[in-house]
């Protein structure tokens, strides 16, 4: 008794035919034309984000600046008071009074430490600038962080272009076209790469 001979299971020649069909090409093309635009605006989003994280950082930074101005000129004026506060001591107690009397909040701390002008001081007095410094470069970190994520999605959206390219091309040729099929596979590849560098980004 003979038996059937099993079904052939199509061959790599013909599964490689049919990345050149019609069919394939079209969802090439679409897939990578929604790819690309979606990248697109998912870069100029992040793009936005790394501009604005940027602009706040300088805002803080140029804030910072000024309040260590200004904290600078507070303690210029403590050290008036305070030579003065220093002289009229045992001398003249009404004017010591009066230079005591506009020590700023943080002197008249360290006086009481009875170590004026000392460490803590100057960690007060210089505080709220440092704390604006510290905030300003948290931004600029995040900024660089969000423009490193904006490189990813931008290659990815190079990367889709071009497989755009290959799809495209490959559709203008003849369907006998050896290169046709080529060009598909070149072009699912490179989808394949762009959206594994989107999920990556």
């Amino acid at each position: 008794m003979t038996t059937a001979p099993p079904e052939s299971k199509p061959s790599s020649r013909n599964l490689f035919q049919k990345l050149g069909s019609n069919f394939f090409l079209g969802f090439l093309v679409t897939a990578l034309s929604v790819f690309t635009a979606a990248t697109n605006y998912v870069t100029y989003q992040i793009s936005g984000t790394a501009s604005g994280l940027e602009t706040e950082g300088d805002r803080l930074l140029a804030n910072s600046n000024t309040e260590y101005v200004l904290a600078t000129q507070y303690i210029l004026q403590d050290y008036t008071m305070y030579d003065g506060f220093y002289v009229q001591q045992g001398v003249d107690d009404f004017a010591a009074e009066y230079y005591q009397s506009n020590f700023s909040p943080e002197l008249e701390a360290s006086y009481e430490r009875e170590a004026a002008f000392d460490d803590q001081y100057y960690d007060e007095m210089y505080a709220y600038s440092d704390e604006l410094f510290d905030q300003a470069f948290e931004k600029f970190d995040e900024a660089n962080a969000t423009s490193e994520r904006e490189a990813g999605f931008q290659l990815a959206m190079l990367v889709a272009a071009v497989g755009l390219a290959f799809a495209a091309y490959a559709s203008l040729l003849d369907e006998q076209n050896k290169m046709r099929p080529m060009f598909s596979l070149m072009s699912l590849l490179l989808l394949v790469f762009s959206v594994i560098q989107a999920i990556g980004a």
